[in-house]
């Protein structure tokens, strides 16, 4: 049987730094679950969709021609955006993204362009080469994203090449 007198000194000082660590991602793990369960809004067939995410991941593909806005609340966690599915939407799609040490990749159909407020420490970067070009244009961009990011990041990019 092993002792904690029997662990070698260097483990004995990181072993309680380790175990706050873990304690810290399981307790952000339940109040995110938690709080996923009164936040959470729509589905994927729905016109808004809301969720919010903690120590984990959340991969969307929205079906809903209709669709006109996504949330996401990413606490130490990512996330996937596929809208490829969708053509272009009257009035264009509203993303509010907020990241906590936490990133969001975003697909979009080639064509569509794509508008964007950042605020925080991380950074927003649109794919090369896919189709996919930046407006200064709020109002007639296809996709309109809200961004408020500490330590993290989004990236949008075109549809896969086959």
């Amino acid at each position: 049987m092993t002792t904690p007198r029997s662990l070698p000194p260097a483990l004995r000082r990181v072993l309680p730094w380790l175990l706050a660590w873990w304690g810290v991602q399981a307790a952000v793990a339940v109040t995110g679950r938690l709080v996923a369960r009164r936040k959470d809004e729509g589905d994927e067939t729905t016109a808004g969709i809301r969720r919010v995410v903690a120590v984990g991941g959340v991969r969307l593909r929205p079906a809903n021609p209709e669709l006109t806005r996504v949330r996401l609340d990413l606490v130490m966690g990512g996330g996937e955006l596929d809208l490829t599915g969708l053509d272009r939407v009257p009035g264009g799609i509203d993303l509010t993204v907020r990241a906590f040490m936490g990133g969001l990749g975003v697909r979009v159909p080639a064509g569509w362009r794509v508008w964007w407020a950042f605020r925080g420490a991380g950074g927003i970067g649109l794919g090369r080469g896919a189709g996919v070009e930046r407006t200064d244009d709020e109002r007639g961009a296809d996709l309109r994203i809200h961004a408020d990011v500490l330590f993290g990041g989004i990236g949008v990019e075109g549809p896969e090449r086959s």
